[in-house]
């Protein structure tokens, strides 16, 4: 019995796979989306992959003399 169910499950799975990505690759609003994703994942982990390098550019850049009162130009 449990292995009827099993196999049941996975061959809804894969129908609903395969009817996405059929949806996804048939239509013009499906492929945008798509690559809309795929551009956003791109930004994302080159982003992940320059914050180390960022906090560290701009931890030497940060002037200390904003941090003085007494500075007009600094207010």
């Amino acid at each position: 019995m449990t292995q009827r169910v099993t196999s049941r499950s996975k061959l809804i799975v894969g129908a609903a796979v395969l009817a996405l990505s059929l949806t996804t690759v048939g239509t013009t609003t499906g492929r945008n989306a798509a690559v809309a994703a795929l551009v956003d994942f791109a930004e994302i982990t080159e982003r992940v992959a320059r914050f180390p390098c960022w906090l560290v550019d701009h931890s030497r850049c940060f002037p200390l003399d904003r941090l003085d009162p007494t500075c007009p130009q600094c207010i």
